[in-house]
């Protein structure tokens, strides 16, 4: 893991705890847009000649104005606690360890179990919201708080309290056909949004940031993605040829990986056979040949993915589709056979169990 530059530069005596302590609440300040950028920059200087504190620094550089008040109540933290998901100790811990570790402050909170990862992605949204401007503060926390009360998820609340949440429903995005191609994990992209929000990181940069993917895979799965929404590309096909180049660091490499891939089908005649989703699906009894041809004309006629189609005409619910993913990547891997992949399906969802717990129950080979 790579540690924050402010860690670095305490670690080696450049700088002092206490300063490092005052320029993460500057840095805090300007993105809070409390203060510019350029009196940031000369408050802390102050600070550390004179041993003073940054509201006294921005005092005395603006002498004929009271220090601007600092919004600090839309800060993601802020936000946490004001929805009773962590006490105001657990979040000053997290944040410690944020600041020692480099993670971000959600993926602290979420690895201590203090907040669940849906939590998480639900405070993000109301973090969004909140500056958006669009809504009341105090009707979005609430509305994050009756999720947090009565198990709901987010956007259900948020349409209860006359709040649309439109903007927040995730469409299939560059971030879901890497996670779906193996190349982040479910983590990985909720790190990545949290940057994106919290910091406004373009997600692909985040994405590259976290060390999860490099810039050519992430690269090559927007243009994937366009040629998706364009409908030129299923999203499984999209994720079989981002499998095979996720390990490439540069376009040279992605461009040999990519030849060789053709080759490798033309000297076999055929292209390599995985298997699909919908066929995992129908195996299982989750899915009717009926239904699937009707998601197909949708997904043709639409434009649109045929597995987000499947969601969106309620033909197949997002567990079900999640636990047939897991599958379809034990399948790939040849780890477990299609017929042990239907018993696992059915058994997981029977039992309220994920794929690894099921394959491990049944003494079946799940990876470690």
């Amino acid at each position: 893991m790579r540690l924050p530059i402010g860690r670095i530069l305490t670690m080696h005596g450049h700088v002092s705890e206490a300063i490092l302590a005052k320029a993460i609440e500057v840095q805090a300040r300007i993105r809070d847009q409390a203060i510019s950028i350029d009196l940031g920059i000369k408050a802390l200087a102050l600070v550390a000649r004179e041993n003073i504190d940054i509201d006294q620094a921005v005092e005395k550089l603006t002498p004929k104005a009271k220090p601007l008040p600092v919004p600090t109540e839309n800060r993601l933290g802020e936000i946490i606690m004001a929805a009773g998901y962590a006490t105001p100790k657990q979040v000053q811990e997290a944040m410690v360890h944020a600041a020692d570790t480099g993670l971000p402050l959600g993926m602290v909170l979420v690895s201590k179990g203090i907040i669940t990862r849906s939590g998480l992605n639900s405070a993000l949204g109301a973090q969004r919201l909140i500056r958006l401007g669009e809504n009341e503060r105090d009707k979005i926390i609430f509305a994050l708080k009756e999720a947090r009360l009565r198990a709901k998820s987010f956007t259900e609340t948020l349409r209860k309290n006359a709040i649309d949440p439109s903007v927040l429903e995730q469409d299939f995005g560059v971030g879901e056909l890497l996670v779906m191609a193996g190349v982040l994990s479910e983590s990985q992209l909720l790190t990545a949004k949290e940057q994106e929000v919290v910091d406004g990181t373009p997600l692909e940069k985040a994405i590259t940031n976290c060390g999860a993917a490099s810039e050519p895979c992430v690269q090559t799965a927007t243009q994937l993605l366009k040629m998706i929404k364009e409908g030129m590309l299923f999203e499984n096909q999209a994720a079989n040829i981002l499998k095979k180049i996720q390990f490439v660091t540069s376009y040279d490499e992605l461009n040999k990986v990519l030849a060789s891939i053709d080759e490798i089908q033309e000297e076999m005649g055929e292209e390599i056979v995985e298997v699909e989703i919908p066929e995992i699906l129908k195996k299982a009894g989750l899915l009717s040949d009926k239904e699937l041809q009707i998601a197909t004309n949708l997904a043709l006629s639409n434009r649109q993915p045929l597995l987000k189609t499947l969601i969106d005409a309620k033909l197949v619910s997002e567990r079900n589709l999640t636990i047939a993913n897991q599958c379809k990547v034990y399948l790939d891997h040849k780890l477990i056979q299609p017929n042990q992949a239907t018993i696992a399906i059915v058994y997981a969802l029977e039992n309220n169990l994920t794929i690894d717990e099921t394959l491990d129950s049944f003494g079946w080979s799940a990876p470690a």
